[in-house]
This record gives C-alpha cells, structure tokens and sequence, in this order.
C-alpha cells in the first residue's frame, strides 16, 4: 500500500548573485580657457550616482558614475578653485543562465577619490568605485504534507516558522529643496561640491504598502566673497510608500536602501538649491509556518520511506550594528574647514563558531594652517567587531549609512572619529530532511502474550526514538508514566507494546 504525500509549492525569493565588485575609473581633465594654472592639488571628493540597472538572460548590471570634483590652489596664488569631472562607471555579474527575470538591489559606495598634476593645464582625476549587488528570482520549493494515514502508521511531524524574502522592487522620487544656512553665516559665492548620503529612519509594511521614511544628509563645501572656504550640513527629509503586490500581516519585514540617481546643486543670488533624485530599493521579508513529516514507523507492520531535503535561505536574524572608527592625521591645523571620509563595505571572514567584520576606509580634511593657507591631509581608518555564528548560519553585512564625522586637535595631530550603522543578516544554510512518499507493508497478527518493558531513559534519546526501537508510540508511553513531555535523564520508563 502505498501513500503519496500532498505537495504544497514554498514560494519566496532566492539570491542568486550577492558580489562586492570594484572599479577604478581615471580622467584626464583639462583646464576651461580662463581658469588659472594649477598650483598644489589641495583635496578631491566624489558623489556615486546609479542610473541603471539591467537583467540579462545569464549576467545583472548596472551603470552609473562619479561625479567628482578637485580643489586646487592656483599656482599664482589666490582662491582655491574647483574643476569638476564625470566618471562613467559599468559593472557586470555572471550567473546561472536561463534564469527568469527578477529584481536588482545595488548599493553605491566611493572607496576613494584623487587627483593628480600632469602639467598647468591638465590634471588626472581617479575614483575607485565599491557596488555590492544583489539578484533576488522568484523561486518555488516543493513542500510535502501527509494526508490521512492508518491508526497504526505513527508520524514524527514538525511545525518551523521560516522567515523568507517573497518580494523586492524599488520606488523612485525625487527632491527639490532650498538649504537653510545658519544665521550669520557667510553668503555663498561658489559651490566648490556636493555630496548627499540617503539613510532610512523608519520603515515597516502595512497590508500592501511599504513605507518608509528618512532624510538625505547634505554636505557641501563653499566659498564667500572674501575666498573663505566653509563646509555646511543640512538634514532634508522623505516620507515615501510602495504598493506591494499582495497584503501581508504584522510578521511582515521591509528592508530598505537608498540609492542617489541625481544630485544638482544650484547657487542663485546667494541662495542654494538641491534636486536630486532617489531611488528606495526594498525587500519584503515574511514568516511561513513550515508543517514537515521527518520520520514514520508503525508498531505493527513494515514501514518503507522515501524522502528529500528541502533547502531555503531562511532569515535567521537582522540587526543593525553600530560601529565605531576613528583614526589619526599628523599634521598641525589652526582651523578645520571640512571633514569628508569614504567607505568600503564590510569585510566577512569566518572564524570557528565567530564570524569576523572589518569595515575600513580613508578620511580627508581640509583645514587652514598657522599662516592661513589651506591645506590637505588623509588618513586611514577601520573599525572591527564579532558576531557567534554556528557552522550552518552565513552572515552577511551591508553597510547602511555613517554618522557625520567629528575632528579635534591634538598637538600637531588631527583626531578624526565617527559611527557607522551596518545591517547584519543571518542566514540558515541547514537542509530540512522531509517525507515525500510511505509503502506499508502486511499488518502483522499482535502477540497477546509478549510483556511490556522497562527500561531507563539514556542520554539524548526522544520520545519518539525510544517508541519506533520498541514498537510502542509516544502517546502510549505518556499515558503509562503520566508524562506531559519528554522524561528526564536516566528515569525508568514503563513501556507499553502490542
């Protein structure tokens, strides 16, 4: 006799890429007719733009750039002057061909930018670029469920709240918004750069909406009309939502990144404007109650099994993690003009039953020295922590968003400190051994007169062991000791058989 199990489809999101891929991208810039010969490079800082991303039948991509800008000081001297450059960016990963079109999560990320003197006229520009992307493909796992079986048939069933990701997309908007500078502060004569870092405050799913909200944190460099340099930080907020393909309950989780798509900062009459673009790139995450047949016998006749393992990228944990770094620049300053640090996403290493992060990158400052002369200073920084992670649990990390920097000085020493906010993702890479199909065999004729046992329950052994070895069930052992659960180590059972 034979019994087939139902097949109820698991349906979710699989990631299929999940990479850190970098580039270096260079420029040879040459100097407007009319602008001064260069002197002395004095600092360099960039903005990553996304502006697309693209499916293929065995690759993802996406493009973009870095909008860069190099100050440098005439070598006739006067004001620092700003000259501008857009560096093109593509990035391609390879995967499983014949895939079904999905959705692209990609964050942006500027490991570092520099320029370079190649003669009065010209300059080198050079970005290097950090992407860590994703490619999330609805997937659908086989799931089996017995239906109803003989009285006899016993079976070990298991119920497993799985946390899984079922939907991803994105949401663009745009901003346009004029920035408040402090009372008293000087007016704006040139914007020397630009640069916004995008970061969700709060966020959740509401039926079939994600909503979301946070604020885009400004940070510019400008110049007076005396030639004075002074650095501003503006906080501008967003409240967005997206329709979600179908309504989910309060288990529900949303997992937001925000990507820049455009950035144009406008001087008019000593007032500045911002228009950019975003794009919110979000994952739903819900939880599945998983009900798996793992074991079956029958006291009474033979029993014959067939089974599979089911693999899904269970959500174990997400967190946010804060991180602090901090580094320090030998060089003497009488006033900071501006701070500015790049980021690298974090690196994962496993370490026995721990799983190591590295976060690391370099911080530039701009500061006027003892003479009142601007000057430029870089300087390393990394920071490093623990997460306990068992041997079938991966962890991965994304960098989130970096609290501004503060700088204070030491002597002839820059101090330089911040915070980062990482999100850390528990991932259970452990198979789920399910029962797909039983063959029973010929009832066997009961034997009035063999006794019932006792015996001592040693070491780990379940109920449902000790019945399947001695032909008794678990329901019949609970009712003779009067047990609700398991027994305790080492008591003596009384274990009834047919």
């Amino acid at each position: 006799m034979e019994l087939q199990f139902e097949n109820r489809p698991c349906r979710f999101l699989r990631c299929n890429v999940r990479d850190v891929r970098e580039q270096e991208q260079t420029q040879e810039v040459r100097l407007p007719d009319g602008m001064p010969d260069i002197g002395t490079i004095l600092g360099a800082w960039g903005q990553c733009v996304m502006r697309s991303k693209e499916w293929n039948s065995d690759s993802i991509g996406a493009s973009g750039g870095v909008m860069a800008w190099v100050l440098y000081a005439p070598a006739e001297g006067g004001v620092p002057i700003a000259v501008e450059a857009w560096l093109p960016v593509q990035m391609k990963w390879n995967m499983p061909a014949a895939q079904r079109t999905g959705t692209i999560r990609c964050d942006w990320l500027l490991k570092g930018v520099d320029g370079r003197v190649l003669s009065a006229r010209k300059m080198m520009v050079r970005a290097n670029v950090c992407v860590l992307a994703e490619a999330l493909e609805p997937c659908e796992e086989e799931s089996y469920a017995a239906g109803t079986v003989s009285e006899d048939v016993q079976l070990l069933k298991n119920t497993y709240p799985v946390r899984l990701n079922m939907e991803a997309g994105e949401k663009a908007f745009t901003m346009d918004e004029e920035l408040e500078l402090p009372g008293g502060s000087p007016v704006p004569e040139k914007i020397l750069y630009c640069t916004m870092m995008p970061r969700i405050t709060e966020q959740k799913v509401l039926g079939g909406k994600a909503v979301f909200r946070g604020e885009g944190c400004v940070h510019m460099l400008y110049r007076s009309a005396d030639g004075q340099l002074y650095s501003h930080d503006q906080q501008i907020g967003f409240s967005q939502f997206a329709d979600l393909d179908r309504d989910y309950d309060k288990d529900a989780l949303v997992s937001t990144t925000v990507a820049l798509s455009a950035l144009e900062p406008e001087l008019q009459d000593g007032h500045i404007r911002l228009k950019c673009g975003l794009v919110a790139q979000y994952v739903i995450s819900d939880r599945v109650m998983l009900e798996l047949t793992e074991d079956a016998y029958s006291p009474v006749r033979s029993v014959t099994m067939e089974s599979r393992e089911l693999r899904l990228p269970a959500v174990l944990d997400q967190r946010q993690e804060n991180v602090r770094f901090g580094c320090s620049i030998p060089e003497a300053a009488a006033q900071v003009v501006d701070i500015s640090v790049h980021m690298e996403q974090p690196a994962v290493r496993r370490a026995g039953e721990l799983t190591q992060l590295t976060c690391a990158g370099q911080a530039q400052v701009l500061y006027y020295d003892e003479n009142g002369s601007v000057r430029g200073a870089c300087g390393r920084w990394s920071g490093e922590w623990e997460l306990p992670a068992a041997s079938d649990t991966e962890i991965m990390a994304a960098l989130l968003f970096m609290e501004a920097p503060q700088t204070s000085l030491n002597g002839d020493q820059l101090e330089v400190s911040g915070q980062l906010m990482v999100e850390t993702t528990a991932v259970a890479r452990q198979p789920m051994t399910m029962l797909t199909k039983l063959e029973l065999g010929e009832m066997a004729q009961p034997d009035p007169g063999r006794p019932s046992l006792i015996l001592r329950r040693a070491g780990e052994d379940s109920l449902w062991q000790i019945a399947k070895a001695t032909g008794s069930t678990v329901g019949a052992i609970q009712e003779a000791n009067g047990l609700a659960g398991e027994p305790m180590d080492d008591r003596l059972l009384l274990i009834p058989v047919s």
